[in-house]
């Protein structure tokens, strides 16, 4: 587009030097001519660049050596004809960040894409920071709806914590307060003060003597996996493996349990796999979604593992 600019301003200088020097009526034919040009882009281009849109889209998850890209689609309401649209976009990881231009076809979904780089972990933010709509003879842009992102997060494959046989092995069940129906239950001696329709009479009969059926409940949980920083690129890669490890291996056995990172101060409750992908997505790339701040939580943590990418300890 910047070529064009110079190409035409270039052609209007000459074509008026042409006309100061040769008077007939050709060389000012020739210099209105080249003059409305600019008025007659923008007349024929105006309801196609007020018409243009752009969207961004890429996978959110995605694991380590895996090929993806991020796709820009071109948008229109209404067929008008558009040279082309241009995006500034601006790639920011952990540790870096790098702006660059998109040049994006203005035919209806039509689409540009960006190679996303999955030799690391980690989340990687691409923004939209400006998109312009460039006329048919590319002489004049107007700026389109931009500012939309969308956070990638690349996993590394699975890797057991250095302790892990100090991760809790089950869930242990409690006597449910007040009684009433539960799945799980347990037979024991009838003690004073408990309710006598809690009496499982034909195994008393059998006994001889008062025997309850006791209705049991797993506790509330307090488990908390705390996730300590990295401190390289290679780092990241073993603690978020670890992390991958550590969450298959207790939502397996359906254990929800808290979750934080040592230097951020949101704490969230994993309770499927995507409770902790929403988590990674969201604090690594400090965004503020409020909704994976846990509602409740306990006041104190009976059951803390760490990891911290060498070991993990409890």
């Amino acid at each position: 587009m910047i070529l064009q600019r110079y190409i035409y301003a270039a052609t209007l200088v000459a074509s008026f030097i042409f006309y100061l020097l040769y008077s007939p009526w050709f060389s000012w034919y020739l210099f209105v001519l080249i003059l409305l040009l600019l008025p007659l882009d923008l007349i024929v281009s105006l309801p196609g660049m007020l018409t243009k849109g752009i969207l961004i889209s890429a996978p959110a998850v995605l694991k380590m050596n895996d090929e993806a890209v991020v796709k820009l689609t071109t948008t229109h309401t209404k067929s008008f004809p558009v040279r082309c649209i241009i995006s500034k976009m601006q790639m920011t990881g952990d540790d870096f960040s790098v702006s660059f231009d998109v040049l994006c076809p203005a035919e209806k979904d039509a689409q540009q894409t960006v190679a996303i780089d999955t030799s690391q972990s980690g989340v990687t933010t691409y923004t939209l920071l400006s998109s312009s709509a460039v006329s048919l003879l590319g002489l004049l842009s107007l700026p389109i709806k931009s500012g939309m992102k969308q956070s990638v997060l690349v996993l590394p494959p699975p890797v057991a914590p250095s302790n892990a046989m100090a991760l809790q092995q089950g869930t242990h069940l409690r006597p449910k307060p007040g009684g009433g129906f539960s799945e799980e239950h347990d037979m024991r001696e009838y003690r004073g003060g408990d309710p006598v329709k809690s009496i499982h009479w034909k195994v008393s009969a059998k006994y001889d003597s008062l025997v309850i059926r006791e209705p049991l409940e797993p506790p509330p949980h307090s488990r908390l996996v705390h996730i300590m920083r990295w401190n390289s690129n290679l780092h990241r890669d073993i603690i978020l493996g670890c992390l991958r490890w550590v969450t298959d291996y207790l939502l397996e056995r359906q254990l929800p349990f808290y979750i934080r990172f040592d230097d951020k101060p949101q704490i969230a409750e994993i309770k499927q796999e995507a409770d902790m992908i929403k988590f990674l997505l969201t604090i690594l790339s400090d965004g503020a979604d409020k909704t994976i701040i846990a509602d409740q939580i306990p006041a104190r943590f009976t059951w803390v593992f760490r990891i911290d990418g060498g070991s993990a300890s409890q």
